[in-house]
């Protein structure tokens, strides 16, 4: 069996965990800029309600770094097992975890969400947040989370939008050359990295595409959500990356996103989607 079929097509993933084990000690600091604290409101929001309560649920977070949403959902009174590919991302999150007093209810593992271990049918609910972006082949990541999933039960994952990735690689000044390779990223021939390398890539889709590989991957959505969609296009970047601004600005940026988060006409609008599913 080849690396591709197991892995789900990483890009070279011995890379993609070196990106991850160097930042993840100083990885949730993203989370206080204003696009992040926008971010994680809708993403809770649109979280929060499928949540399973029981204490015998048991929750899977695929890519689940260093345990910000698996920390949020056990307190909710559920299990979760925390899967990440990261070492360094992990030792944050086991930390976190001791931290909360939440080691009965949170597992930390070391594993390749595209080829967990677990049995049919072990999970209650499956997350993949801010994950899928790194799986140049997600239908191999797809098929597993379904495949892991009890049935009648849900999947919340997240993706980011091409259209959004296209535009917001022109420059305030661009060039013809920087025109061309926003088409080439429209058209998905090249792909905006998270590394001055170019080693790690970020994989994105449109919101029709993104619906249409969790239906052939067997999900049936129910639901799908913009998010961020004030930001990157319209505020510039170092008001949505910066860290100070008034919590006036914060409320009145996130009750604009909240009403239009639901729209499916401003999807396209949408720097990140959101889709909640599930398997029949």
């Amino acid at each position: 069996m080849s690396f591709r079929e197991v892995s789900g097509g990483w890009g070279r993933i011995e890379e993609v965990k070196s990106y991850y084990d160097e930042k993840a000690e100083s990885y949730d600091e993203v989370f206080g800029t204003l696009y992040f604290r926008v971010y994680d409101v809708v993403t809770w929001k649109f979280l929060e309600p499928y949540v399973p309560v029981e204490p015998d649920a048991l929750i899977l977070d695929a890519g689940g770094g260093t345990g910000r949403w698996s920390i949020r959902m056990a307190r909710k009174g559920c299990r979760v097992v925390l899967l990440d590919a990261s070492e360094g991302m992990l030792r944050v999150a086991a930390r976190r975890v001791e931290d909360e007093g939440l080691q009965r209810r949170v597992i930390v593992k070391k594993g390749d969400i595209a080829e967990g271990g677990f049995g049919d049918e072990t999970f209650d609910m499956v997350l993949c947040e801010h994950a899928l972006f790194l799986f140049e082949e997600p239908d191999v990541v797809l098929r597993e989370l379904r495949r892991v999933l009890k049935k009648k039960c849900r999947l919340i994952i997240s993706a980011q939008n091409r259209y959004v990735q296209s535009l917001s690689s022109l420059s305030d000044t661009p060039s013809a050359d920087n025109v061309d390779r926003a088409f080439r990223i429209l058209a998905g021939r090249e792909h905006q990295c998270m590394t001055t390398d170019g080693e790690v890539k970020i994989y994105a889709w449109s919101p029709d595409e993104f619906r249409a590989m969790l239906e052939r991957n067997g999900f049936f959505v129910e639901k799908v959500v913009g998010k961020v969609v004030t930001m990157p296009l319209r505020i510039k970047k170092e008001v949505y990356l910066g860290r100070e601004f008034s919590e006036d600005l914060f409320d009145k940026i996130l009750q604009f996103e909240l009403a239009l988060c639901e729209r499916q006409d401003a999807l396209a609008l949408a720097g990140h989607f959101q889709v909640i599913a599930y398997k029949p």
